[in-house]
């Protein structure tokens, strides 16, 4: 495969980690709904390709880079397949991803809490795009840049 093509693959891993943060800081700051615990971490992997596609631009072993992105983007699927199986009540969360105060035994203290500290619950879509759900959306998108990923480097292999 040639270096250009995989250069092109990178800026556009690139585009799509940097449109998918902004606009998840767009629907976060500018439309007010604010994200669960889940949705945060979601944020991670596209950190994490924003730098790594951003390092292939000046490092020249494209193909450990490609694993890497390969693996930040099973995290992803990881991460946004749990979120999926909560929002559908396929299974429950395994930590605190409830907006419940259950440790909280002092009526003024769960008052305080209440108002201090409102956690969206994981199970609850706040937004979605054509009645997708963002970390569906996420799901999607990670497993098919994951397949693509393992293509080119299988590809790349046999070229070798």
């Amino acid at each position: 495969m040639s270096n250009q093509i995989i250069k092109s693959f990178f800026l556009f891993i690139f585009a799509v980690s940097f449109f998918s943060l902004a606009a998840a800081f767009y629907i976060e700051y500018i439309l007010g709904f604010k994200p669960c615990v889940l949705c945060l971490y979601q944020r991670i992997p596209y950190a994490l390709a924003l730098i790594i596609s951003l390092t292939a631009f000046f490092y020249n072993n494209k193909n450990i880079l490609l694993k890497f992105l390969a693996l930040t983007f099973i995290s992803s699927i990881l991460i946004s397949g749990y979120h999926v199986s909560i929002e559908n009540g396929i299974i429950e969360p395994i930590f605190s991803c409830t907006g419940e105060n259950t440790n909280i035994i002092d009526k003024e203290e769960i008052l305080k809490s209440l108002k201090e500290n409102t956690q969206v619950d994981c199970k609850d879509v706040n937004f979605s795009l054509f009645g997708v759900s963002l970390a569906t959306l996420n799901f999607l998108n990670s497993f098919v840049f994951t397949v693509v990923i393992v293509y080119i480097l299988r590809y790349a292999r046999k070229k070798q």
